[in-house]
């Protein structure tokens, strides 16, 4: 019973149930039907939109793949140098090695640690310290997917079969030495960057300087400033 001022009304009061809206199936399908599928969007340097595909490259991907064409046009270049002074190699190691075989893979030794690119002139930008720390990460990348590698040429290389000293970079083919790769982690800071670039005489790095990145477009204002 519910009561009022004018006494109780005798009647009973029963709740409406609401139903949960529920969409029909047909409405459902029809306006699935209706709907474009949306294309992911990309911005180009100047802030505009540009359609893409989904399939293009990421700018870290295509980046990786500069530095990997950068290693083995370098490293090219190098062991047609050092093919050429092979023979020269070969014939001072015959006068004080007899056995053919030792001399043999000695000069083998020869092309292959002069064939090796010097890491601090391929991938140290002396322009940029930021864009060193990405030349440098990507190329991690390719050392973990067994594409190139990473070593310390010691005193002792550097005077048997010539060359500098210090970290070197190569591409890596079906290379045995190879199959079981490490990684290792290193610390870079800016101080460091410039003594390198200076112990190496680093004046422009194998790997292009990118003008449109972010430090490029600070550098920039800060001249005209």
């Amino acid at each position: 019973h519910v009561s009022f001022l004018y006494g109780p009304l005798d009647a009973e009061y029963t709740p409406k149930e609401r139903k949960k809206p529920e969409r029909r199936k047909k409405q459902q399908e029809a306006e699935s039907d209706n709907e474009e599928e949306e294309q992911p969007e990309d911005v180009d340097q100047n802030g505009k939109k540009k359609e893409s595909d989904g399939n293009e490259l990421s700018a870290v991907e295509k980046h990786i793949k500069v530095i990997r064409k950068t290693l083995y046009d370098r490293s090219g270049e190098l062991r047609e140098r050092a093919v050429d002074k092979s023979e020269e190699y070969e014939s001072q190691l015959s006068q004080t090695v007899e056995d053919e075989k030792e001399v043999r893979k000695r000069t083998k030794k020869f092309v292959k640690e002069n064939s090796q690119v010097n890491a601090v002139n391929c991938l140290f930008n002396p322009k940029s310290f930021t864009q060193t720390v990405e030349n440098v990460f990507h190329y991690s990348f390719l050392v973990k997917e067994g594409y190139s590698g990473i070593k310390s040429r010691s005193l002792e290389e550097a005077k048997e079969y010539g060359g500098q000293p210090g970290p070197h970079v190569r591409p890596v083919k079906d290379d045995p030495e190879m199959k079981n790769y490490r990684q290792a982690i290193v610390s870079l800071n800016m101080k460091d960057w410039r003594d390198m670039c200076k112990a190496y005489n680093v004046e422009e790095s194998d790997v292009p300087h990118r003008e449109h990145g972010r430090v490029a477009k600070k550098e920039k204002k800060a001249r005209k400033s």
